[in-house]
């Protein structure tokens, strides 16, 4: 004879009838991975919230607590059970009831146990489907988990990298720092504090990323006012004569961009506070940054000093600053244009 059909699932089995509770035990216990019997609603409850079977067939009519009311128990903590009934009278009442509740099938005794069996085997579809899409799901949130630990320890660490980074570009800039306080000659004295600045710029790049959200980008308005207030200090002579006035729109710009352009401020208005406002008590110098198309970006830097000899920044061979300035505009693809009316304006337009 050939062996039933074993569902993995669990069937509670309620039944007050001695006789009937066996036959059904027999018929069942070989059809599903585990099998449980219960006398009563009241030790039906009792078997369902130790065990939490899969599947309750229940009779209606029975001592202590009817199969309904056992029913309406188990909704309370559990509302997706699955439950088929059985009832020796076909009474309107427990149908209309039974349903109310969301039974998953009712059957009159004496139950056909091919109809019986057909239940089982579809809800025992639906329960398997169910239970491997749970699966799948517990098995993608303990992925997800371990991956957002993992990213956090990344994020962490990154930080750390970030924070570390700052850290020896700052020791950097103070052995130059040492190292010019040593010496007299003013034109040697002046390139050590220009390489300072240059040093601490990229310093700045990192410090705004290690306090930053976002690891991947860094907020350019906050580095490029950080720079400025940095840069006044090193010109201290012209400290609070120089005004700023930014117009930057909030963006975002990735490090190996970044730095660059923070490179390129750097120089472009260390030359302001060099050349631009000699004999002069005062000044102003304007930084901009527009976005077009989502993607293509524009920086001024404009003093309104004395002015610049064109030759300066046609010829690259003349000044370090202007010669980096023209390898960082290569290095991001863009394109650099100047304005020599009403003293200096430098745009730079590229893509990101």
């Amino acid at each position: 004879m050939e062996e039933p059909y074993r569902h993995q699932i669990s069937l509670l089995f309620v039944e007050d009838n001695e006789p009937i509770r066996a036959l059904f035990e027999r018929r069942l216990s070989k059809r599903v991975q585990r099998f449980y019997v219960a006398e009563n609603g009241q030790r039906g409850l009792e078997v369902y919230k130790e065990h939490k079977p899969d599947l309750v067939i229940t009779d209606i009519s029975m001592p202590i607590m009817n199969g309904l009311d056992m029913v309406r128990k188990i909704h309370e903590f559990d509302p997706d059970v699955n439950v088929i009934v059985m009832s020796a009278y076909s009474i309107k009442e427990y149908f209309l009831e039974a349903i109310n509740l969301g039974v998953n099938g009712y059957l009159v005794k004496p139950v056909d146990p091919k109809k019986l069996y057909a239940l089982i085997d579809d809800l025992a579809g639906n329960i398997l489907m169910e239970k491997a899409l749970e699966e799948k799901e517990l098995i993608r949130s303990i992925a997800e988990s371990n991956l957002k630990k993992s990213l956090e320890e990344k994020e962490i660490l990154l930080k750390e990298v970030h924070h570390r980074v700052k850290n020896n570009m700052q020791i950097i800039s103070s052995i130059l720092k040492m190292q010019e306080r040593l010496i007299d000659d003013p034109k040697l004295k002046s390139v050590l504090g220009e390489s300072q600045n240059r040093i601490r710029s990229m310093a700045l790049i990192h410090e705004n990323l290690y306090r930053s959200e976002t690891l991947a980008n860094i907020k350019f308005g906050n580095y490029v006012q950080s720079l400025t207030t940095n840069l006044s200090r090193t010109y201290s002579d012209l400290q609070g004569k120089i005004s700023f006035r930014f117009n930057i729109e909030d963006v975002f710009l990735p490090i190996d961009v970044g730095i660059p352009c923070g490179l390129i401020i750097n120089e472009l208005i260390s030359n302001s506070f060099k050349h631009a406002f000699i004999g002069r008590d005062k000044g102003s110098i304007a930084i901009n940054l527009k976005v077009y198309n989502g993607n293509e970006y524009e920086i001024q830097v404009a003093d309104d000093g004395v002015g610049m000899d064109e030759s300066k920044i046609q010829d690259n061979s003349g000044s370090l600053g202007m010669r980096i300035v023209s390898r960082l505009i290569q290095q991001i693809e863009g394109t650099l244009e100047y304005d020599l009316v009403g003293g200096t304006k430098y745009t730079i337009r590229f893509k990101n």
